[in-house]
């Protein structure tokens, strides 16, 4: 569904922020080895049929949008830091976030922020960065792991080279979350500018191991580390207009079809593994798990992920597996759903008595709602309507750290200085301007938090 924004808040991008692409000699200094793919031979094959774009109209004054922090946004500066961490493959697994450590701790130490390194395995580095000594805190947290970029002969560009173009920077991570990070460290810079002796902390977070659960990520720095704050800012879901205030949970099944292997000449002699898990993946599609949830959630999803089996052609497999991701809103249980499965299963069985299958839980999350009336969604609830920027307020499938920090006792706001459709998918792409916006609409939520 294309991204849709009202006259008001397209008026609202372009006041906040101006539309020239080029790179200027200040962003040179601050990346000097930054590398750009400036031009594109068809700027219409970069967009991605199923993701949601934004049109943004032409610039214009609107008075409603002036913000004092709007002056400290370098867009140059923000393109050169996301550019330069896309061209680090953090793909996880196997993560390797370090490579991202130099720019991050530029970034932070440009801000004078004290820096602190935390690893959980080697190579998986999370990035710290503190400044102020206040009672009061936020954190900002983004992640420096990506996911696959899949089949490469469906991006137009090289995932890790970051593509300039209409004023988007493409390619894995450039949204999810590497662009992220950029706008986060662009609020600190703007508040920080114009609130050097604010009273609180702010803590800018570029962690490890997001995309595959945060165990050596924001949990480890939680748990094992000691890394508390009051309340967070999670920019990693949502788009411009929509902030995301619960999550789902997550529930990932692995199916094991059991046969007997034999010689592909001769299959009676044994028992086809394959044939009963494909039918029981038939059955699936008409899997019920009723209507009694939360319906601040739009209900449950199932994805079937992957179906490994058989060695070779003329091999009678004796194992095949299926993996199967369910998004559960609060009110199904993972109990639901097993039992849902293994019904499926008894009806494969009585058609073929011979079929066998197990089922293991690979994955869980529990869903969650925050509280809409806590003190940071309100305070970014009131900037967004300083700026006069509308906004939604919604549950949704994913799963950011958000999830992992409310089972801290954090509460977090969750919005994208982008849209969550554009993640994973090829041709990622962030719109440089939207990072911009971000940038101030955070730092005005900074000034209500500690201020107001």
């Amino acid at each position: 569904m294309p991204f849709k924004t009202s006259t008001t808040a397209r008026l609202a991008l372009h006041t906040l922020i101006g539309s020239n692409e080029a790179l200027s000699t200040k962003t040179r200094e601050f990346m000097p080895n930054a590398k750009y793919n400036l031009t594109l031979p068809n700027k219409s094959k970069l967009e991605h049929p199923g993701a949601s774009l934004a049109r943004i109209a032409p610039r214009q004054y609107h008075p409603e949008m002036n913000s004092r922090f709007s002056r400290h946004v370098d867009r140059d500066e923000i393109v050169a830091i996301v550019s330069e961490l896309v061209r680090h493959d953090t793909t996880n697994p196997p993560g390797n976030e370090h490579l991202c450590k130099e720019i991050v701790t530029k970034c932070m130490r440009s801000l004078g922020m004290e820096i602190s390194y935390y690893e959980k395995e080697p190579g998986r580095t999370n990035v710290v960065g503190r400044i102020g000594s206040g009672d009061r805190s936020i954190g900002f947290v983004s992640h420096m792991d990506v996911v696959p970029p899949g089949e490469r002969d469906q991006w137009n560009t090289p995932p890790f080279e970051p593509t300039i173009a209409a004023g988007r920077i493409y390619g894995r991570g450039t949204l999810d979350d590497k662009g992220s990070f950029a706008c986060a460290y662009s609020v600190c810079k703007a508040f920080t500018a114009e609130h050097p002796d604010f009273d609180g902390t702010i803590y800018l977070i570029a962690a490890a191991d997001e995309e595959t659960g945060s165990e050596l990520g924001i949990i480890y720095l939680v748990e094992e580390c000691g890394i508390r704050f009051d309340v967070a800012i999670i920019p990693d879901g949502g788009r411009m207009d929509l902030s995301i205030y619960g999550e789902k949970g997550i529930l990932w099944v692995e199916i094991t079809s059991l046969g007997i292997q034999a010689h592909g000449s001769t299959p009676e002699l044994g028992r086809n593994a394959i044939i009963p898990l494909a039918e029981l993946i038939a059955q699936m599609k008409s899997l019920d798990l009723g209507a009694q949830y939360d319906h601040a959630f739009d209900g449950w999803t199932m994805n079937i992920g992957t179906i490994q089996g058989g060695s070779s052609a003329n091999t009678v497999p004796s194992r095949a597996r299926a993996t199967i991701d369910f998004r559960l809103p609060a009110g199904i249980t993972k109990e639901q759903v097993l039992a849902a499965i293994d019904a499926k299963a008894s009806l494969v069985r009585a058609a073929s008595p011979q079929a066998e299958f197990s089922m293991s839980v690979l994955h869980e999350t529990e869903p969650h709602l925050s509280d809409k009336n806590s003190v940071i969604i309100r305070s970014f609830d009131q900037a967004a309507r300083r700026l006069g920027l509308p906004m939604k307020y919604e549950t949704f499938g994913g799963n950011t750290v958000a999830k992992n920090l409310f089972f801290a006792g954090i509460t977090s706001v969750v919005h994208y200085p982008g849209d969550d459709k554009l993640a994973h998918v090829p041709n990622e792409f962030v719109i440089i301007d939207e990072l911009a916006v971000g940038s101030v609409l955070y730092a005005e939520t900074l000034e209500s938090y500690f201020f107001d």
